[in-house]
């Protein structure tokens, strides 16, 4: 390119997405005021075939995510449990980071403004990471709705309370949370006939199996016996069992059975205000 010559985008840009915006580039386009700059990220949330097209006719904008830069990683926003929030981290040439981002929090960038600027080098979104990014932005889309009768008794009985409590204890570890709801889990059911459910925790495996297999089967045993002693009514709610399944275990057929359950899911009748995330 000549000097002076304006920077124009191609099929070869180098953005990605999941690619972070550097400092430079948030502040020229006025993603973030100066007092602000410093712990704000923007996060590429456009797919790659939208990114390499040239027709700006067709596709002339880059959609990011802005978000924040937060102390620490809450378990209860990592790996997509939460449809609104995700605490994702990024690898750093000093270390990692944990950025928090909301799903309304989202901008439009020109391509034609962003083609003078290259993403990030300090930041590295690895694979396992990407994979959460893409999952977590179809949830708000496409997500499981349960049964208004089935979320009233649940939180009635303190149920979701105390699930949310020991999850909490434990964020790191639970990758998911799937509930298998006998008769499928959008069925109404009139008072007297109970919901009877298998709560499902998958975990990360990590690098020492063994070890992250007792830390899952402990929490599983706690979460069965602490929600079957709040869950006393069995016209109501029965929990049958309570049980972990390492990611490298979860079959298709299993995975079909399955309805993932969210720290902020939706009922099946959104009349009521549903939660936002932290810190807002």
């Amino acid at each position: 390119m000549s000097e002076g010559t304006e920077p124009t985008w191609t099929r070869i840009t180098p953005w990605r997405q999941g690619h972070v915006l550097p400092q430079e580039a948030i502040v020229a386009l006025g993603l973030a005021g100066t007092e602000q700059v410093e712990q704000t990220r923007a996060v590429v949330i456009s797919h790659d075939c939208d990114l390499a097209n040239e027709d700006l006719n067709v596709e002339p904008d880059v959609e990011v995510l802005i978000g924040q830069v937060v102390d620490k990683l809450d378990g209860n926003f990592a790996w997509g449990k939460s449809p609104r929030t995700l605490h994702l981290s990024m690898t750093r040439a000093a270390g990692s980071e944990v950025i928090e981002l909301v799903q309304t929090h989202r901008g439009t960038v020109p391509k034609s403004d962003l083609a003078r600027f290259t993403p990030s080098a300090d930041h590295t979104l690895d694979q396992r990471g990407l994979s959460t990014l893409r999952s977590w932005l179809s949830s708000r889309y496409n997500r499981a709705a349960f049964a208004d009768t089935f979320v009233n008794r649940f939180r009635s009985e303190k149920g979701e309370e105390r699930l949310v409590s020991l999850l909490r204890s434990s964020g790191d570890l639970v990758s998911f949370v799937y509930f298998n709801i006998q008769g499928g889990h959008s069925v109404e059911r009139a008072q007297g006939d109970p919901y009877i459910f298998t709560v499902v925790l998958v975990y990360d495996p990590g690098e020492d199996e063994e070890s992250s297999m007792d830390r899952a089967e402990q929490l599983a045993n706690r979460i069965d016996a602490e929600l079957k002693s709040r869950l006393k009514n069995p016209t109501s709610l029965v929990l049958l069992d309570c049980v972990p399944l390492s990611e490298s275990d979860v079959t298709v057929s299993q995975a079909k059975l399955l309805t993932q359950w969210r720290l902020e899911y939706m009922t099946t009748r959104a009349d009521e205000q549903q939660p936002g995330p932290p810190a807002l």
